[in-house]
């Protein structure tokens, strides 16, 4: 029989995190576990000398700096490989440095090699969500490496120390020493709270780590608000990212068995995720603001529901679960760094007021009403996210500064986003926006910044048999959409589906003020005849030899983002 596909666990977190150290852990495991791990930079993980079972790369001496571990859990190792080199410890596991291709460096690390598991770490400014769409397009193209191992987990490591600046500040990745490469402007441009959120949003487990460096309120915060934008996440809450083996690599026979499966069945589809089931052009990223952008090393689509599984109601074999460490804490006050710590969802989101709704409508928005809507959006000034602060702003207003507080429903949000419909405001090809009826827009707001963007065009921009051809492999995704999403043959699945997070928060005031921006009985009686007669103006244009309906001019995006 052909082995089964090796699980592959997706390591993500900002850097400094403690994603490294976590993988030093786990490289140096003494319960037998044989685990491949891909890392940024081999140097960079202090491995134990004395662990190492090659000096050296193929045969090459290596390089290695004996020091003391940063962790007094003596001797650390700095190895310096060649580019790609690979170092082998005794305990049958092995380290490389990412080739230019994630692919390539899976076949590598495999090569020779009787491997458990896979872990990669990702770079800290990477979207989980886009590396496992690139693996599973990988798969539909036959590449070797999806024949070896399988993307099933994703593990994201939090900084608790940090958790609440970071879901504060203004800052983008580019403006963060070393987080991303020289050149690399569309990663330089994202959004740290926003990313954050991603990749909370993104993980099956995660670690909030550092709570040796974080304060109670920090670890408190950083625990609550991560499980409130991602309520089917486990998580463990460490110091120096000392967790178990398989919280890491979750259930390895279970994860195995998932793998083949995947492997056999999805050979010519694409594992389902929310962008797919929204738009078929596959999205623009909300981060990035260059709507030109070609890099192919990051993804220009987006998840948009509140748990990190594309479908919250997902059965999919992948790993949901993990054994917690048996001296694991279940009291949320207790502050013992010595053991770890799991808590109840219910008992850390709901004792700080977070809840979280979602808000539907099958009218297009008015663009200039929710404009002017989102122009009032209160933003904080705290430099620090406080849950009580935000509950109480809710309630009696947000202070603006000077004694002054404005009173809005969205003062107490964490977090939102979704998929939105919004109305042309001048029906043309030609400086006019009349691109609006067909593109689904993305709406993405985390801490103080707030965007709205591309994600692609609606569904019901082509004909329903023309949607089967793209879900040939996967009629079960075609009869969700069409259930859940197709709002009527008029209109396809143009819709607003947005959710909302947050303290204290009021639905029914959130979600009147988001109704007295769409459009009334009048206004749509007007949206159909400008659409009948936009289009009767196209194909007279088509049929004069013009541009055709998807040859527009004029933007092809909107961003709507608070100045700081």
């Amino acid at each position: 029989p052909q082995p089964q596909p090796v699980p592959i666990t997706l390591l993500a977190g900002f850097l400094g995190s403690g994603k490294t150290t976590a993988l030093k852990n786990l490289l140096e495991n003494r319960q037998g576990v044989k685990v491949g791990v891909i890392v940024n930079d081999v140097a960079a993980v202090n491995i134990d000398a004395k662990l190492i079972a090659n000096p050296g790369n193929d045969g090459a001496p290596a390089n290695i700096d004996d020091t003391e571990s940063g962790e007094g859990e003596g001797t650390g190792a700095s190895i310096e490989t060649d580019y790609g080199g690979t170092v082998e410890l005794q305990n049958g596991c092995a380290c490389c440095s990412l080739a230019d291709e994630l692919l390539t460096s899976v076949q590598s690390v495999m090569d020779g090699r009787d491997l458990d598991a896979v872990v990669v770490e990702l770079s800290g400014v990477a979207d989980p969500v886009a590396v496992k769409q690139n693996w599973d397009m990988a798969r539909m193209t036959g590449h070797p490496a999806t024949k070896l191992a399988d993307v099933n987990r994703v593990v994201t490591v939090i900084d608790s120390s940090t958790f609440g600046t970071d879901w504060m500040t203004w800052d983008t990745a580019g403006d963060r020493d070393e987080w991303t490469e020289q050149g690399d402007a569309c990663s330089g441009q994202r959004k740290v709270p926003e990313l954050l959120a991603e990749q909370v949003e993104a993980a099956d487990l995660l670690i909030v780590n550092k709570i040796d460096l974080a304060g109670p309120d920090q670890m408190k915060t950083a625990t609550a608000v991560a499980l409130a934008i991602n309520d089917g996440a486990d998580l463990i809450e460490a110091e120096f990212g000392k967790v178990k083996p398989s919280d890491i690599l979750g259930d390895l026979a279970k994860a195995s068995g998932a793998a083949a499966a995947v492997v056999e069945k999805k050979k010519e589809q694409k594992e389902e995720d929310s962008t797919s089931s929204h738009s078929h052009s596959h999205g623009h990223d909300s981060s990035c603001d260059d709507p030109d952008c070609t890099d192919s090393s990051h993804s220009h689509s987006h998840d948009h529901a509140a748990s990190s599984c594309d479908d919250p109601d997902c059965t999919e074999d992948h790993e949901h679960s993990h054994d917690h460490a048996d001296s694991s804490c279940t009291d949320p006050d207790c502050t013992d760094t010595s053991h770890s710590h799991s808590h109840s969802h219910e008992t850390s989101t709901d004792r700080l007021g977070i809840s979280n709704f979602v808000y539907k409508s099958s009218r297009p928005f008015n663009s200039q009403r929710l404009l002017m809507l989102l122009n009032n959006w209160p933003v904080p000034i705290k430099d620090e996210l406080d849950i009580i602060q935000l509950e109480k702003a809710s309630k009696e207003g947000a202070a603006m500064g000077d004694g002054v507080t404005q009173d809005s429903p969205f003062a107490g949000v964490l977090r939102s986003k979704g998929f939105c419909w919004l109305s042309p405001v001048v029906w043309s090809d030609t400086g006019g926006d009349a691109w609006r009826h067909d593109t689904a827009m993305y709406w993405s707001h985390a801490g103080k910044h707030f965007g709205i963007n591309t994600a692609g065009k609606w569904w019901g921009t082509i004909p329903k048999d023309r949607i089967k051809e793209y879900f040939t492999g996967n009629m079960k995704e075609y009869d969700r959409i069409m259930k859940e999403d197709w709002v009527s043959d008029e209109w396809g699945d143009r819709r607003q589906e947005l959710v909302f997070i947050g303290a204290g928060i009021d639905e029914a005031a959130i979600t009147k003020a988001l109704d007295d921006c769409l459009m009334d009985d009048e206004e749509m009686e007007k949206y159909l005849m400008d659409l009948q007669n936009y289009e009767q103006r196209t194909l007279t244009a088509l049929a004069n030899g013009g541009p055709s309906l998807f040859d527009l001019t004029g933007n092809d995006h909107m961003d709507l983002e608070e100045n700081k």
